[in-house]
């Protein structure tokens, strides 16, 4: 099952959101050309930029460690200016494209709509089991870039949505930021396919409450929609 391979877990009021006019980047993945929409509020972040390449060193790291690859990474833009600008403080609110590393050549090939939902039917029965390597995964990647981050706490929510463009699946993570401060991060994970690939997005947001999730959730499935439309 492609979600075996997905590396799932490592990686404000509720409204309509809507990303009519997202921020687009594209990418070659597989030899495939990818268009992946942005978050609204969320800028790119850029290698060139030596600021912005800690931060996507860190977020590389971390996804390579479980055995994916980071395609796109953005980040709020007004945090990003701020990041730029010299101030170390936690980022809190960021977003990112990847693919399990097996899954980059290959082409997977069948119906979208019954790939999509052999993603969804798999993300159910993951648990808080499939969270365990967790830990292990961020240590080996804190000690990679040589920072204290580390995971205290993990707990999957669970599959909280499924449409015609994806799945989407919620977990809470406790981490132990490099400065010794406690924060709980709420994650929702899209899992599509596109152009033949199994794309996975992740949201994160500091998690403030059951708001968070929905807030994300709605986030999510805009964007999904998006990415469905601008990769027919």
């Amino acid at each position: 099952m492609l979600m075996r391979t997905a590396g799932l877990a490592t990686t404000m009021l509720v409204g309509v959101v809507t990303f009519a006019h997202a921020e687009e980047v594209t990418r070659q993945v597989g030899g495939v050309q990818v268009n992946f929409p942005l978050l609204n509020g969320h800028c790119l972040t850029e290698e060139s930029n030596p600021r912005d390449a800690i931060f996507i060193n860190r977020m590389a790291t971390l996804l390579r460690n479980a055995n994916n690859r980071l395609i796109v990474l953005s980040m709020d833009c007004g945090r990003q200016r701020t990041w730029r600008d010299g101030d170390d403080r936690n980022i809190y609110d960021y977003s990112s494209y990847y693919i399990p590393v097996s899954h980059e050549n290959p082409t997977v090939k069948g119906n979208k709509s019954a790939l999509r939902k052999g993603l969804c039917d798999s993300m159910r029965t993951q648990g808080d089991a499939s969270l365990a390597p967790i830990k292990d995964i961020v240590a080996n990647a804190a000690k990679e870039l040589n920072t204290n981050v580390a995971v205290n706490s993990t707990k999957m929510i669970g599959v909280v949505g499924e449409d015609q463009h994806a799945c989407y699946s919620a977990l809470l993570i406790g981490v132990r930021t490099a400065d010794n401060e406690n924060i709980l991060m709420s994650a929702i994970i899209i899992a599509t396919v596109v152009r033949g690939k199994p794309i996975f997005s992740a949201i994160y947001h500091e998690y403030k409450g059951p708001e968070t999730t929905q807030r994300s959730l709605e986030e999510a499935k805009s964007l999904a929609a998006v990415f469905d439309t601008r990769n027919p």
